[in-house]
């Protein structure tokens, strides 16, 4: 019977030969926590690791009164490492000017009026730099405010520095909403891994008791995707006490280059926010790292007479106003 078959031998023989060939399809639900920790962690390694650059465009609603009308903002992101420094330049564009809403609806407080009009702030550029010498990021903003027949009737530009401790990295911080979507950067919130289980030959699923950062403790659910180098597909972050999920990440598409793989497309989303994100370019860094020595140089600037500094570093912040 199997000789009147053909079609039945050559299927059973290309099914062995997939398994000799492509054993982690097959075998990924095997894989120890341990092991798909370590595996984590590794392919992490690319964001310690000198002489790269991503670039990434960023869709997001993010204004100061979280509200929809005020429109969408792109930001066009390139970040970057050297061997002990991180780099990041951000531009911001804006969907539309911005509008006038009334006092109370939204999140629109009477502080936010000036005369009857709205103050509506926006940042233009950020330059953010992390090294052992110092973490500092610089915004341009600008003002607006905005009349009761939604006119713009005044402009104003300004800049501010925030000065962060040296070992709080909270320029690293910043990029994080930024790297998950891309599938990476997981493995450092992870604690024990609690279990390992299939969910089909090319997904695993994975529970870890871990954190979101100081005082942000839960527990991650991990999708992962061993045939496309451990990307994390969907990450599900629950705090303790918590029913519902805090944080919902997932990604789709693979953007390979350099030795880098990353997730094409991703999403970040919590319960007041969401922001889309789109891998547009890596690079591995020959030679001089343009990217960091213009965040470098923008930073050593002498900052505009009115720009306001909040140092950090402190026991204490301390504000002042360069003159």
């Amino acid at each position: 019977m199997a000789d009147k078959n053909p079609s039945f031998k050559i299927t059973c023989i290309f099914t062995l030969i997939a398994a000799l060939l492509f054993p982690s399809r097959l075998l990924s639900a095997e894989i120890s926590g341990v092991e798909l920790l370590n595996l984590l962690r590794e392919r992490d390694q690319i964001f310690s690791t000198a002489g790269y650059k991503i670039s990434f465009i960023v869709a997001t609603q993010d204004n100061q009164f979280h509200d929809p009308n005020q429109g969408m903002v792109v930001r066009d992101c390139e970040a970057t490492w050297t061997k002990e420094t991180f780099a990041m330049k951000i531009t911001n564009n804006y969907e539309h000017p911005p509008v006038f809403a009334p006092l109370k609806s939204r999140g629109y407080q009477s502080y936010d009026y000036y005369e009857g009009n709205l103050i509506v702030w926006r940042t233009l550029e950020a330059y953010i730099l992390s090294s052992p010498e110092r973490n500092d990021t610089i915004n341009k903003l600008r003002s607006y405010l905005v009349d009761p027949n939604g006119q713009i009737i005044q402009t104003g530009d300004s800049t501010s520095l925030l000065r962060f401790p040296i070992d709080k990295p909270y320029s690293l911080y910043q990029f994080k909403y930024f790297q998950l979507p891309t599938g990476r950067g997981f493995s450092r919130h992870l604690g024990n891994v609690t279990s390992v289980k299939s969910l089909s030959p090319s997904l695993m699923k994975t529970t870890s008791q871990g954190s979101f950062g100081p005082g942000l403790q839960g527990t991650w659910e991990l999708t992962v995707d061993p045939n496309s180098d451990y990307l994390v597909r969907e990450a599900i972050f629950t705090m303790e006490g918590e029913h519902k999920p805090t944080k919902v990440i997932t990604c789709s598409g693979v953007m390979m280059k350099d030795g880098v793989r990353l997730a094409k497309y991703g999403v970040y989303r919590t319960s007041t926010s969401e922001l889309s994100i789109e891998v547009t370019d890596i690079s591995k860094v020959v030679g001089a790292n343009a990217l960091y020595e213009e965040v470098l140089l923008y930073l050593n600037r002498p900052l505009p007479p009115g720009s306001s500094i909040l140092d950090l570093q402190g026991e204490k912040p301390i504000r002042t106003t360069v003159k």
